[in-house]
């Protein structure tokens, strides 16, 4: 019975809005961008903790990344610092992986691509746990034979090829043509936008040998960036001094090189993520707060414009309970609508984050059913005082006025 009632006081509940609409599309509006905010914030939270989790799971806690960032962008790396990395700390690091970026031009037939080359060696994969969808990565062989063979990333394949089954086909690649060897799977590396840490988006690029980047011999190469993975993180801390005197203190100083802890960037993200989640939860809440406020202005409004309605309903047999839920019923239609309205807000406030600010953002299906469980609480909060005054108006006195 009283969900039946509840059905049928729906449409009825419209009609308050004539009563004070302004009142109640600004109270609506105070529910939707509190509803809103929430979403956003629980969007940003699961997006931020995703990023952590998949970003160490790649890079790990114990990797340290050496970077080349001199003015004139010539490489400042070479493979002396390897050999005195291999001879001072060999026992204590995992995997050691020279890196050289550049971009060149892919020539497939007549269809000409703009990609970015690494050029690297076999370790690079063991270093971001790459998983490959077809053929192999890298070998030793290929390295230091200089072989002109080439992996893919999966979307460097759709773009080139239109198809992922790339493996054995040729490309050129500059002035030299390449053998595909490999393709990337599509767990690939994240692209992490972290101060001064730029890493490669691992879909669009194309892994080569770094030998066939340079004519330098394969005991003399120069790199822009090292990668290095310890045994144990707890060694990183120890080792940072040894390392700086192994490249060149003076180098750190001259701003011609930079040493990068990822781990400690990820923690100092995700910090700052946390504390911008706190402020804007706390902002919701004062906007919800006021948009609750708000609703229960317009239903006191309401109860006292209708108070001869209430006691003509009254004398001709309505109980109390039916004016209890009359009144709650309206309450709710327009916290629900203001939290519908909110929820979509919420959807194109996140993408608008995610792509203005590159910040992550994950939406779920929970953040979507907590937010419409907070505006119909919401609702009921602000329509139980109204409806209680309501239903105990006296039917005499309220057919007086």
């Amino acid at each position: 019975m009283i969900s039946l009632n509840f059905v049928r006081y729906i449409l009825p509940a419209f009609d308050m809005w004539k009563i004070k609409p302004l009142q109640a599309i600004l109270s609506m509006a105070g529910i939707a961008i509190g509803i809103a905010g929430f979403v956003v914030v629980v969007a940003m939270g699961q997006g931020a903790r995703q990023e952590f989790t998949r970003a160490v799971g790649v890079l790990g806690t114990n990797t340290v990344i050496v970077n080349s960032t001199s003015e004139d962008g010539l490489p400042q790396l070479n493979s002396a610092m390897l050999f005195s990395l291999q001879r001072l700390m060999g026992h204590e690091l995992s995997a050691m992986a020279p890196v050289l970026h550049k971009y060149a031009n892919a020539y497939i037939n007549r269809k000409q691509q703009r990609v970015h080359l690494v050029g690297t060696n076999a370790i690079y994969r063991e270093v971001f746990s790459l998983a490959l969808a077809s053929g192999r990565f890298l070998a030793p062989y290929d390295v230091h034979r200089r072989q002109r063979v080439a992996v893919l990333g999966r979307d460097a394949a759709l773009a080139l090829f239109s198809t992922t089954r790339a493996t054995g086909r040729t490309l050129r690649l500059g002035k030299n043509w390449y053998t595909v060897i490999g393709v990337l799977a599509t767990d690939e590396l994240p692209a992490l936008k972290l101060s001064s840490l730029q890493t490669a988006d691992s879909g669009k690029s194309v892994y080569i040998p770094l030998t066939v980047m340079t004519p330098k011999a394969v005991n003399d190469l120069e790199f822009s960036q090292l990668l290095l993975k310890f045994t144990e993180d707890v060694r990183i801390t120890a080792a940072i001094p040894l390392l700086h005197r192994i490249f060149g203190a003076s180098r750190f100083k001259q701003q011609e090189l930079e040493m990068i802890v990822p781990y400690e960037l990820l923690i100092k993200k995700k910090q700052f993520q946390h504390m911008l989640e706190l402020f804007l939860l706390g902002i919701s809440t004062i906007i919800l707060a006021v948009g609750v406020a708000g609703v229960l202005n317009v239903m006191l409004v309401s109860v006292n414009s209708r108070r001869s309605e209430i006691g003509l309903r009254r004398a001709v047999g309505a109980t109390r309970i039916d004016i209890l839920q009359q009144f709650m019923v309206e309450g709710v239609i327009l916290a629900v609508i203001g939290g519908s309205i909110g929820l979509l807000a919420g959807w194109g406030m996140g993408v608008m984050v995610a792509n203005w600010f590159e910040l992550p953002v994950e939406f779920d299906l929970q953040a979507i059913l907590a937010g419409f469980v907070i505006s119909l609480l919401a609702g009921l909060i602000s329509a139980i005082y109204p409806a209680l005054k309501a239903a105990r108006l006296n039917p005499v006195e309220a057919l007086r006025s």
